[in-house]
């Protein structure tokens, strides 16, 4: 009885619910608002349905019966007329899921239809969905304001719209006022200070002229509309060749002044091409653009010494713009994106793609410093914008025909430059420009570049040619080396330029003794001697520039200590070397795969060949500043040629940075004391010298280990791997031995296929060696290494 009364009390609660709920409630709704469980609470709903109180909708969904409120049992907490009040529903389950509508798994059983008369129209309500309420709820009242008063003679405002411009023919204005212009009347017959100067320089020679040479004449900004004018006056005459060429009219009255400035020197006799008064002076009008290159220019000589970032970012702010990079976008599957790097720089536009992003910035800071380079060397841009790293074969990249420089003797007056090191400096950096602008391929990284120039003073104004180009710093490794002189072992800079240089040497003797073509601006500069050997014309020199301080002695030294003096045209040959303790003038061999130098004792064992292949010796190179020691005392021709020439000194050796003179002295001639040479050999003191306004600073970052090589007489640049001495895959270089070798046998007419045999020939500069080399000895230098025979 007390469950009875329990279940009766139960039943109360949850007809309570159903009554106050606003829709249909589940049974577990209905059990969390009561004490019973979930089969107690089934088993109620299943009574009150039977009592007509409840409604079974679906699926332990249940709602109140709103019929059985005439029965008397009325909720008193809901009144009925706002009581939400379902549709009428059938006495048929909809449910085919119920165990009444399923008599077996996957059974289908049709509905009962209903009776005669006609089905209610009624829709059940989602259960979800709340319905509306019953009484509309009352809303706050919102204040709106009263619209603004309307403004007494207000007009909306209507667009500027610029007065008309009255449109003037230029043509029908008088020639006096156009007063910026530079072209004179074509209908007058009188000449201008220009015009008159240019007829006497083109007089002063009865050859055609091209308009390039009559600037570079004239040292003016003279544009091509004074030539075109004295055509229009009939006083020249336009060729039909090409390039298209001028020449004065037969029967032309010649104006009788002076020339205005210096005529362009004389045709050499016995030469193919003429020597025309070149100049590296780029003339402009607007003076905006002008400044600009002079910024350029000043900073060429750091650019090359610095990392390609840093040296963008410093020529963006001098020129007052910030360089921007910036990943545009990135492609290529995920193990190996492609990060494509544009570099902007005010209007200029730079690309780059490389699957590394500090190597595509770095790439792309090389072509803008280049392009930038170029057009304040040339007045054009290289053109180059965009580089794919991922595609470039930089083992053997393609020559550029388009970019290839103009290298005909410049007059010495007309280069940049307050004095001799600033204008062999900037030579040197123009030089290397040009021709890095000719190889589809960029050299990011810091650059070492030397270069040999020819000075020639037969001819009036002295000329300056460049004679060979060489760039790197690096060495060959052991698993590399090639013991019959296939590869090139060491190609630092100058030991690059010098091999250039000896091919030129090799030209200059097959013009003389077997009447080879001269293909040069100049005459031979090889004399025959009594003796039957050639030497040097006394009135040629040959200059040498590095961008900084050799490898070894002369670089052993705090950089606190540098003493930039400059260079001037008073330099003087007197010498002040330093000598403070006994590590300073020591022999110093570079180490392999490495950037530095160490000394090398006089008890160090040789070096032999199985021992390099074998990994029990590292390939040891001389450095740099023995090097250049030795070309001061047995000459730059090397040992070949001095079988037939005598030894070639060089003038003048001028530094980009990394200067002192008391170090540097030292280290390329003065440590050799007392030694006794026979002539023509002899201890040669050049003039040194440093580019003025270079800043002493310590790069952190690595040099590229590419090379490049150019001699006078190329027909283009030649680029190396210095780690791999060669060119490509089983490619020989045109500087290594065994080239230089053929170039012997072609000169003498000999097959020998030995190097050291043919050094033998060599009697006096053997004997001049062995003089150095026990000076070395004596002097407690250490010992000269050399590398094993084969």
């Amino acid at each position: 009885n007390e469950y009875k009364s329990y279940l009766s009390m139960s039943a109360a609660s949850i007809l309570r619910q159903l009554q106050n709920a606003r829709g249909p409630r589940s049974v577990n709704e209905l059990t969390k608002g009561s004490r019973l469980q979930q089969h107690e609470v089934k088993s109620v709903l299943e009574s009150l349905k039977t009592e007509g109180k409840a409604i079974n909708i679906m699926n332990d969904i249940w709602c109140f019966n709103p019929k059985s409120n005439k029965a008397g049992t009325t909720s008193t907490s809901v009144s009925q007329k706002n009581m939400y009040t379902p549709p009428p529903v059938p006495k048929t389950n909809l449910s085919y899921n119920s165990p009444q509508s399923h008599q077996g798994r996957g059974s289908y059983n049709r509905p009962p239809s209903f009776p005669s008369q006609k089905p209610p129209s009624y829709s059940i309500p989602p259960v979800n969905v709340r319905p509306p309420r019953g009484v509309p709820q009352k809303r706050k009242a919102t204040f709106t304001p009263p619209p603004p008063p309307p403004l007494a003679n207000y007009e909306a405002p209507t667009r500027y719209q610029p007065p008309p411009v009255s449109r003037v023919n230029v043509a029908m204005l008088p020639a006096h006022q156009d007063k910026f212009s530079s072209t004179p009347d074509s209908s007058s017959n009188e000449l201008t200070p220009k015009e008159k100067d240019l007829l006497v320089t083109m007089g002063s020679q009865n050859t055609p002229w091209t308009v390039d040479q009559l600037r570079r004449a004239h040292g003016l900004n003279m544009s091509a509309s004074v030539v075109d004018s004295l055509v229009k006056k009939n006083f020249l005459i336009k060729l039909e060749s090409k390039p298209v060429m001028f020449t004065i009219k037969p029967g032309a009255k010649l104006p009788s002044n002076p020339p205005k400035f210096p005529l362009p020197p004389k045709r050499p006799p016995d030469c193919q091409s003429s020597i025309s008064g070149a100049s590296n002076q780029i003339h402009v009008n607007n003076p905006l653009k002008k400044a600009r290159l002079d910024i350029i220019n000043s900073m060429k000589i750091d650019a090359i010494n610095k990392n390609p970032i840093s040296a963008v970012i410093e020529l963006g702010q001098a020129l007052g713009t910030s360089p921007m990079f910036q990943i545009v976008r990135t492609s290529g599957p995920t193990h190996r994106k492609k990060f494509h790097m544009r570099l902007t720089i005010g209007d200029q536009v730079f690309d780059s793609v490389s699957t590394n992003k500090k190597e595509a910035k770095v790439y792309a800071a090389e072509i803008a410093l280049r392009s930038f380079h170029n057009q304040a060397s040339t007045g054009k841009s290289s053109g180059e914008s965009f580089i794919d790293v991922t595609q470039v074969k930089t083992r053997n990249p393609e020559y550029n025909a388009s970019q290839a420089p103009d290298l005909r003797p410049v007059w010495y007056d007309r280069l940049n430059g307050t004095n001799f090191c600033d204008k062999i400096g900037k030579f040197s950096y123009d030089l290397y420009n040009k021709m890095a602008a000719t190889v589809n391929s960029a050299f990011p990284g810091r650059k070492v570049i030397s270069v040999f120039v020819l000075e020639d003073s037969r001819v009036s104004p002295v000329t300056w040619t460049p004679v060979s180009l060489g760039t790197g710093n690096r060495t060959i490794t052991g698993d590399n080396i090639n013991f019959e002189g296939k590869t090139v072992n060491d190609s630092h800079a100058e030991i690059i330029a010098r091999r250039g240089f000896r091919r030129f040497l090799w030209k200059q003797l097959g013009i003389v003794q077997n009447g080879d073509e001269n293909t040069y601006s100049f005459n031979s500069i090889l004399e025959m001697q009594n003796s039957g050997k050639y030497k040097l014309h006394d009135k040629v020199k040959f200059h040498v520039f590095i961008s900084t301080a050799p490898c070894g002695d002369s670089a052993i030294f705090p950089i606190s200590e540098i003493a930039n003096s400059g260079g001037s045209e008073s330099i003087k040959k007197q010498h002040e070397p330093l000598m403070e303790n006994e590590r300073q003038g020591l022999m110093r061999s570079k180490m392999e795969n490495g950037q530095g130098t160490i000394p090398i004792s006089s008890d160090e064992s040789e070096l032999t060949i199985d021992g390099i292949i074998m990994g029990n010796q590292r390939v040891k190179t001389m450095s740099c500043s023995d090097k250049v020691s030795r070309w001061n005392v047995l000459g730059l021709q090397g040992c070949l040629i001095s079988r037939f020439l005598d030894p070639v000194y060089m003038s003048s050796l001028t530094l980009g940075c990394l200067y002192h003179h008391g170090h540097l002295s030292r280290a390329v001639c003065c440590r050799y004391k007392n030694i006794n040479l026979t002539p023509p050999y002899r201890l040669n003191h050049p003039l040194l010298g440093c580019v003025p306004g270079q800043e002493a600073e310590r790069e952190l970052g690595k040099t590229t280990e590419m090379s490049l090589n150019w001699c006078l007489g190329d027909a283009r640049v030649e680029v190396t791997d210095g780690c791999r001495g060669r060119c490509g895959k089983g490619v020989i270089s045109r500087i290594s031995r065994k080239a230089i070798l053929e170039e012997y046998n072609k000169f003498t007419g000999e097959t020998i296929t030995d190097y050291n045999k043919a050094k033998k020939e060599a009697v006096e500069y053997n004997e001049a060696k062995n003089v150095f080399l026990k000076n070395i000895a004596e002097n407690k230098y250490g010992k000269w290494l050399a590398k094993p025979i084969y």
